[in-house]
């Protein structure tokens, strides 16, 4: 499918990466690859290579940034422009005690900022468990629904062979795949910059969208039919309410739609913050909106008018939307035959709309209804490939449904196990945001990023809008988790040093850095207690640092290595020189204490 420049521009892209790579940060340039090859490359075109996955658009922008920060290798203190580790760790020195009868004080002079340092730069601490336990779940799922579908299914005609070991791997290594962007994302975006940064690239996206958009708005959805050779779509779906839907370089006008409701709503979040200047995000927020409402997708149009008064709440209250709405879809098979989901009322509502829209959503909720009952027949571990979880006519093996929400085709095919792995990764960062808000600050961009991430789960409802930037946006929160994790231990860090300090004047007049520590085995069990620490949680993970706060040293404990399929998943038992290394500048940090214990 598509000419011989769709081909070209998709193995074209890993250059535009390495470009990118070169020219901005990391957090930008791994926003910009994702982002800009969604909206850019064609839909549609890939090598299927035997074994391998198919080298597509949601694939290979992932792939080569990956694959470039492998080679980058770790990212230094001067990369990033930060002190070395050793400067920040160290606390700030007291003032100076005068010596006893010099009558004068000589006050501290103002503290000179390090040289950043060539040393690589330390990684946070890894994801909250939940997380490792989600990612180990999405990845064993598919040998327990391989194990419980090995029986061959007749309908008539058609027959449905049951899974195997080819099936197991091939749904593994879809997972990994699919979840590419959001290991990179919980890796490189750990900083407290990364959220605006995805704002802005979300925005900016959304603005180069425009004229496109417009073009197609008054002369039918033609850019990909013209630049690429083929429509995503069949053209009959782009004629919709008073004119034409456009997709530009998307597989549907609806992921156009939301897309540029995601982007309306990142504008809004930067007119809290004026990240863009309070004027440049107030006019961009009103043209992405409008140009929303000429998309022609009522669903997109309602996710945002509901969501965008949200963002002028206080963040607390953000906090508390986003984890609602997320523990809402993550329950939503349950709630989905209860009250809580009123079938009929959203069909009388769609009608005040257009008949039209009402008869679709009518049709879209009885598919959902009788392939939820389908999937309820193997509710734990799902029906797995093959169309078994789609609905026959018993006699004819005539298909009965039409699938279109990504979460009733998860609860299908992958089960409770893999519809809570997949929805506990994506709204898992909402949850643990609301839950930590009273031991770590939050920021408006954060708060921001976690109802637009809900925004997108909550169309994924009516439709299959799961996409590479969505697991980057969900990413990003769980990189906030770790950045979140570390503050709290390096304030406990610094709270146990202030009070491990010495008065001024201790030691017979010696300085507080080499006054006589509280008892001889204080200094010593200290060091012997963090290396048993440090042995007991585990290796620290291989490449950790290469997308590192300017943060203290972390505790050397498992988390997500990128070098290996087995590693991001944390299967890995491999470990690296980290854990010695935060063990040695400990010793050497301890050394006036070890010096002055006689």
């Amino acid at each position: 499918m598509g000419n011989p420049f769709a081909s070209f521009m998709l193995f074209f892209w890993p250059v535009v990466v390495f470009l990118l790579f070169r020219r901005l940060s990391r957090p930008e340039a791994l926003c910009w690859s994702i982002v800009g090859g969604y909206l850019v490359l064609p839909f549609g075109v890939g090598v299927d290579l035997p074994v391998l996955p198919s080298l597509n658009k949601d694939l290979i922008p992932a792939l080569a940034a990956g694959l470039l920060l492998l080679l980058m290798g770790p990212e230094t203190d001067r990369q990033r422009g930060t002190p070395p580790i050793s400067r920040r760790a160290s606390p700030t020195p007291p003032a100076t005690v005068p010596a006893m009868g010099s009558g004068e004080a000589s006050p501290p002079g103002p503290r000179r900022r390090p040289a950043p340092s060539d040393r690589r730069a330390p990684a946070p601490l890894p994801l909250p468990r939940v997380f490792l336990a989600f990612l180990l779940l999405l990845i064993l799922g598919p040998f327990l629904t391989t194990w419980n579908n090995q029986e061959w299914i007749s309908l008539g005609p058609l027959v449905l062979p049951g899974l195997g070991l080819y099936d197991t791997l091939s749904a593994v290594q879809i997972a990994i795949v699919t979840l590419l962007p959001f290991l990179l994302a919980q890796r490189v975006m750990a900083r407290p910059e990364a959220p605006r940064i995805l704002l802005r690239v979300l925005v900016f996206g959304g603005l180069l969208y425009l004229l496109p958009i417009l073009y197609e708005l008054r002369m039918s959805p033609q850019i990909s039919n013209k630049v690429y050779g083929f429509l995503g779509q069949s053209f009959d779906q782009a004629i919709r309410g008073f004119g034409y839907r456009p997709v530009v370089f998307l597989q549907h006008g609806l992921w156009l739609a939301l897309f540029m409701a995601l982007a309306a709503l990142a504008a809004l979040v930067l007119i809290r913050n004026a990240g863009l200047g309070r004027g440049r995000a107030i006019l961009a927020a009103l043209v992405l909106a409008l140009v929303l409402f000429l998309c022609n997708s009522l669903g997109a149009v309602l996710i945002f008018l509901i969501l965008a008064p949200l963002l002028l709440l206080p963040i607390r209250i953000q906090l508390l939307a986003s984890a609602i709405l997320a523990a809402l879809l993550l329950a939503y098979p349950m709630v989905r035959a209860t009250p809580l989901v009123p079938a009929e009322t959203l069909t009388r509502l769609a009608e005040t709309f257009s008949p039209d829209r009402a008869q679709s959503l009518d049709f879209r909720l009885r598919n959902e209804d009788i392939l939820l009952h389908h999937a309820n027949k193997k509710p734990l571990t799902g029906w797995g490939g093959y169309g078994r979880s789609r609905v026959y006519d018993p006699e004819t093996g005539r298909d009965l449904s039409i699938t279109d929400g990504a979460w009733v085709i998860v609860m299908g095919v992958s089960g409770w196990l893999g519809y809570i792995a997949t929805y506990g990764l994506l709204g898992g960062g909402c949850l643990w945001l609301y839950v930590t808000r009273k031991r770590h600050d939050q920021s408006h961009e954060v708060a921001g990023l976690a109802l637009i991430l809900v925004a997108n789960l909550m169309d994924s409802i009516s439709n299959g809008t799961l996409t590479p930037v969505t697991w980057l946006i969900a990413g990003t929160l769980a990189a906030q988790t770790r950045l979140r994790r570390q503050e709290a231990a390096d304030q406990g860090a610094a709270d146990q040093g202030t009070e491990g300090q010495a008065e001024p004047g201790a030691g017979q007049g010696r300085g507080p850095l080499y006054a006589r520590p509280r008892s001889r085995p204080q200094s010593r069990v200290l060091p012997l207690t963090l290396l048993v620490s440090a042995l007991a949680l585990g290796p620290a993970p291989l490449r950790a640092e290469e997308a590192a706060p300017p943060n203290p040293v972390p505790k050397p404990v498992p988390g997500l290595g990128l070098s290996d399929p087995k590693l991001a998943f944390n299967l890995n038992v491999i470990s690296d020189w980290s854990a010695a290394l935060a063990f040695l500048d400990i010793m050497k940090l301890s050394r006036p204490f070890w010096a002055h214990d006689g």
